[in-house]
């Protein structure tokens, strides 16, 4: 990862107060191991996120080689964030004054927002596997503790990365090489509903067009149903799931798209175009490719219920041998416990 330039500055807000007071950053924060660490760990727990939006600008005439401001721009100077930054990338501006210009828009939206509060904004460009990229996010602070050299305890306050506000990542290079793509803006949500951060989409001039979680679930419809269809041996199809699992996991863990040709390539094996002609035709509406979704992969190949007293969850793989259902008598026989089920038992 190599990191072009981060600044943070901090917008302060009370839920239904007055407006938001700015607090700027006037030079870019100097590289050391302790910035390349966090902006590691930030990029980790941004991609471990399972429920991102996935979108592009608007307005998709203003790309970072346009030149040309549209009438929106020109009549309101709130209009269009990504016009700043196509504005940063041709060296128009500076990425200080860039990212000064965005937090006035930002705050321009954010008083619009009664409920809306506001953080510590993050502003990081940097490289990564060959892409550039601009990682947008709002962090708080949360209360902690720390032991000195006296071993006494003291209250502090640091930033809590594990926990994004909001935030926004967009491909530069998607963005440039291929702006019709739709999907090289990715946005997580906090817990506020979609109408409290509705104004952070304005700020960042996004529509929201693929939803991962949506499209993942489309992925393994598919390749259930092409099991179904198309594999007679158990343990086959077993393994066939198995694969299309580890393969988006992974890829899920990079933070990188599943392509649909690749992914195809590595669980079907001999059947590539068997499969590829499955998934593409009418029956379902996949991409080239998709954004996997955590959630839904670690879901897949399972079987699950519950009631009042009893919640279970079983890999399909085990169903015929070491889970046995009866339909007739609607019971299930399991066998080789968890050790750990086994105790809890023992000592009841």
């Amino acid at each position: 990862m190599i990191i072009q330039d981060i600044v943070v500055h901090l917008i302060e807000k009370q839920a239904d107060s007055g407006p938001s007071n700015l607090s700027l950053s006037q030079q870019s924060i100097a590289p050391s191991p302790s910035l390349e660490h966090f902006l590691e760990e930030l990029n980790k727990v941004y991609n471990s996120k399972p429920s991102k939006i996935f979108g592009s600008f608007i307005d998709t005439e203003v790309t970072p080689s346009s030149h040309n401001k549209s009438e929106s721009e020109a009549d309101n100077p709130f209009a269009s964030s990504h016009f700043l930054l196509s504005k940063h990338l041709r060296e128009e501006i500076t990425f200080i004054d860039y990212t000064h210009q965005s937090m006035n828009l930002l705050k321009h939206y954010i008083d619009q927002a009664s409920k809306a509060t506001g953080g510590y904004m993050v502003f990081v460009n940097y490289t990564l596997f060959g892409s550039d990229f601009m990682l947008i996010a709002m962090l708080n602070n949360v209360a902690g503790v720390s032991i000195d050299t006296n071993l006494g305890i003291n209250s502090i306050n640091y930033l809590d990365i594990n926990k994004f506000h909001l935030a926004a990542r967009i491909d530069l290079s998607l963005w440039r090489d291929d702006p019709e793509s739709g999907r090289y803006i990715s946005m997580i949500r906090g817990k506020e509903s979609n109408k409290l951060s509705e104004y952070f989409r304005k700020f960042i001039g996004s529509d929201e067009t693929i939803d991962s979680k949506q499209e993942t679930s489309e992925l393994f419809s598919a390749v259930s149903q092409f099991c179904d269809t198309k594999i007679q041996d158990n343990e086959t199809k077993s393994q066939f799931k198995q694969k299309a699992a580890d393969f988006c996991l992974e890829q899920a863990d990079k933070g990188q798209n599943v392509v649909i040709k690749d992914f195809s390539g590595y669980v079907a094996d001999n059947a590539v175009d068997d499969f590829m002609n499955y998934v593409n035709s009418e029956k379902f509406s996949l991409s080239d490719e998709i954004s996997p979704n955590k959630t839904v992969i670690r879901r897949f190949n399972k079987i699950s219920g519950r009631n009042q007293q009893v919640s279970i969850t079983i890999n399909e793989e085990a169903l015929g041998d070491t889970v046995i259902y009866d339909a007739d008598k609607e019971t299930l026989t399991l066998s080789d416990l968890p050790a750990t089920l086994k105790a809890q038992l023992l000592n009841r």
